[in-house]
């Protein structure tokens, strides 16, 4: 039996829990000596073929950036036991709701895991190829760029595909997750009742569904007795809010109390609380930029090349005066003929009752877009550009005003709107341009200029909004770089 030192062990990974490191002893005393492995010999999969046979781990995992996570720092350091954190590098201080920069270092430097869960927390199964790229690969990078050792991925509302799957590997993690594939007290009857050790496809491990604020105690202990009940395996729970009953998925602080002071002793029969990172093993890789270059150690630039290729920076956003291509910007191109053009986004901000149609009323092609609003509350209908990480929305300089252009007929109050992303991978809606004037009968030719973008602004979305009731028509739009102001 080859098993590394008790001390690669604590120095290559999280320090595992005390009870799991004696049971590693009293194993490695009925076999032959151990021998120290090289960093080569290290392999994905390597830490959790040293669990005694028979042995149940069970990893606790909180999903989506969430305010109230902080609370795990607390409640495990109660009983020496890590979470694994996946967390979406865009959400990262985005307001009040969700953890800080400062929170997760806490919680990291506390021995919990920060693992990705894609920039934007996209369902990746809908999105094109180079986007799932941006949102696997470039979440990676923004998180080791913040100081974490990434190597686990969880996928948003458990979007696996086998592409999808495939990228995730490109992307240098060692290891990915799925929610609701283990059987449960609320269903999946046909489902295993644990995920093997090691897990039978690591880019494809089997958790259990995303756990509800009307779980009992005895249904999150469940899950751990099944598993101890087939011989062992590995149980991975997902939490998301701890809270009291603030949201459908969410366990109140007393309820997750309660189960880790229940599972905490349950190592002296052979079952460890574990990260994900842990389990799988395996060496922190080089981030991978989504073009494919391994991501330098410094800030992201503004457009100057790093010393690799391609550029791990951010493009600029052209000379002044400089025509942007826009994506798909006549609207005709509709590849999943869902009527919504490539690249294009339907908004509906507000309770207004309206509707879109995909018309042929168009000025010089064969589609138009058409929004509509009746009467009744307040309300928008927006077309914008896709907002994700460069797919789609144009990378653009800081301090640099865009004009902005389209051909439309309205008999409403309608203008354009533009919002920026940030190089911590938020959205910010930004401004809006003036009523347009009416023109209900032909098309005109509407343009407006953007003030100067933030210092932090590395994409933008443009697009038009119908604001009142009535209709607003709208095709070929474009978009042009300005000067910076002197």
């Amino acid at each position: 039996m080859h098993l590394p030192s008790l001390a690669f062990l604590w120095h290559r990974n999280p320090p595992l829990h005390a009870a799991l490191l004696t049971g590693l002893l009293l194993t490695a005393a009925c076999t032959t000596a151990w021998t120290e492995p090289s960093s080569e010999e290290q392999k994905p999969s390597d830490v959790s073929r040293l669990l005694p046979p028979g042995s149940t781990a069970v990893t606790l995992i909180f999903s989506d950036t969430l305010k109230s996570q902080t609370r795990v720092g607390p409640l495990f350091a109660k009983y020496g036991l890590h979470a694994t954190l996946y967390v979406s590098s865009g959400r990262i201080g985005f307001g009040s709701g969700y953890l800080s920069l400062g929170d997760l270092r806490a919680l990291a430097e506390a021995g919990h895991e920060v693992g990705s869960h894609t920039l934007d927390h996209e369902e990746l199964e809908d999105l094109p190829p180079a986007e799932v790229r941006r949102q696997v690969c470039d979440d990676r990078v923004a998180l080791m760029g913040l100081g974490f050792s990434v190597t686990s991925f969880s996928y948003p509302f458990s979007s696996d595909t086998p592409p999808v799957r495939q990228i995730v590997s490109d992307c240098a993690f060692n290891s990915a997750s799925a929610t609701g594939l283990i059987r449960n007290p609320t269903g999946c009857p046909n489902c295993p009742l644990a995920e093997t050790l090691p897990p039978l496809d690591p880019f494809r491990i089997r958790a259990v569904t995303s756990i509800k604020a009307d779980w009992t105690l005895e249904n999150l202990q469940s899950l751990v007795l099944q598993a101890e009940g087939v011989g062992g395996g590995w149980i991975m729970l997902s939490f998301h809010q701890i809270c009291e009953g603030c949201a459908t998925y969410s366990i109140s602080e007393a309820k997750l109390d309660a189960f880790l002071a229940w599972l905490a002793p349950r190592a002296s029969r052979g079952t460890y609380v574990m990260t994900t990172h842990e389990l799988v093993g395996g060496p922190v890789k080089p981030p991978i930029q989504s073009d494919g270059g391994v991501a330098d150690a410094g800030p992201f630039d503004a457009g100057v090349p790093d010393a690799g290729s391609p550029d791990a920076g951010i493009p600029d956003g052209g000379p002044p005066g400089e025509s942007l291509p826009l994506p798909n910007p006549s609207l005709e191109t509709d590849s999943d003929e869902d009527n919504v053009p490539d690249c294009w986004k339907r908004q509906n901000p507000g309770a207004s009752l309206g509707g879109w149609l995909r018309t042929s009323e168009s000025r010089a092609g064969k589609w138009a877009q058409r929004a509509r609003i009746g009467s009744g509350p307040p309300g928008e209908r927006r077309l914008v550009v896709l907002q994700d990480s460069g797919a789609c929305a144009l990378a653009v300089t800081p301090g640099r005003s865009y004009r902005l252009s389209a051909w439309y007929k309205t008999d409403s109050q309608a203008g354009f709107v533009a919002d920026y992303r940030t190089s911590t991978g938020n959205w910010v809606s930004w401004t809006t341009g003036p009523d347009l004037r009416l023109n209900a009968t032909s098309y005109a030719h509407g343009t407006w200029t953007t003030p100067p973008l933030p210092a932090d602004a590395t994409h933008l979305s443009i697009g038009l909004a119908l604001r009142a009731a009535g209709f607003l028509l709208m095709e070929d739009f474009a978009l042009e770089a300005l000067a910076p102001p002197p």
